[in-house]
């Protein structure tokens, strides 16, 4: 038996979500030959941006990270060459570059769930004057990959991120998650909001019940005050979890309307999206 065969056979397995809600952490044990650490630092490093973090140096992303300066020095560099960074002009500072935006635009090309539910969530969006999104999880958070907008003043761009807890499309999500994949995010997410835990953990359990009773998660003011949605969650084995919702000011979407009328119409929303896609196999 060769050296490389008996390695393969004694490797732990990755635990992918162990490593996703904290790989700081892991990046910084390095003790699986699997997990190369060099690369798993700069894509972190790409993550520190965000719509709230459009622009960053070193020392910025060093605190971010974890990461000495010395290394986010070299990662920056690196990815500067590569063109996934640019350094701002007369500055010390890198933003994203296109390199970044030509990964995401070939993930979202490749999701048949999005292009098959679009038509779909233009009816829904026009029927209810409001909103339609589509969800998924990233880590803990819901990450937008498209948005229908009918005569609303939210403007939700695709690639926005929604909390896991707090927003209907996030309880929608946790509700239709196998259980011990939801112990493992509930876990993380009482690690990092440990104040706010039990107040969480009150409103969590009411969206669970909600989803078994009803089929749908509401969030009503939760998320963002004045601020009323609905999630519902579609399930595929082929596909995953994915998240769609509509939302709006609670002026023009009431819990009684969210409850009564457009919760049940996205569910058959959702339900006609699943036919689609089994029909399309």
């Amino acid at each position: 038996m060769s050296q490389s065969t008996e390695l393969k056979k004694n490797d732990k397995p990755l635990n992918f979500d162990e490593i996703r809600l904290d790989p700081i952490s892991h990046i910084h044990r390095e003790n699986n030959p699997q997990f190369i650490a060099s690369l798993a630092r700069g894509l972190e490093l790409l993550r520190c941006f965000s719509l709230q973090h459009q622009v960053l140096g070193n020392l910025e992303l060093a605190k971010m990270t974890g990461l000495p300066k010395p290394t986010i020095a070299r990662i920056t560099n690196t990815l500067v060459c590569l063109g996934y960074l640019k350094q701002m002009p007369d500055s010390p500072k890198y933003m994203l570059d296109i390199g970044v935006l030509s990964l995401g635009y070939a993930a979202l090309s490749n999701l048949t769930v999005r292009s098959t539910a679009h038509r779909y969530m233009e009816e829904m969006s026009q029927y209810a004057q409001a909103p339609v999104a589509l969800a998924a999880r990233d880590r803990l958070n819901m990450l937008y990959l498209d948005v229908v907008q009918t005569n609303s003043k939210i403007r939700r761009p695709i690639g926005s991120t929604l909390p896991l807890y707090s927003s209907s499309m996030g309880r929608a999500c946790l509700a239709a998650t196998p259980e011990f994949e939801r112990k493992r995010l509930l876990e993380a997410i009482q690690k990092k909001h440990p104040e706010e835990w039990p107040q969480i953990e009150t409103m969590l359990k009411k969206a669970f019940e909600e989803y078994a009773q009803y089929g749908y998660c509401l969030s009503l003011g939760d998320w963002q005050q004045g601020i009323n949605s609905v999630a519902v969650p579609l399930v595929s084995l082929k596909h995953g979890i994915y998240v769609f919702n509509c939302g709006s000011p609670s002026y023009l979407l009431s819990a009684e309307k969210l409850v009564d009328e457009i919760g049940p119409r996205l569910k058959y929303m959702v339900h006609s999206i699943q036919d689609a896609l089994t029909e399309s196999l």
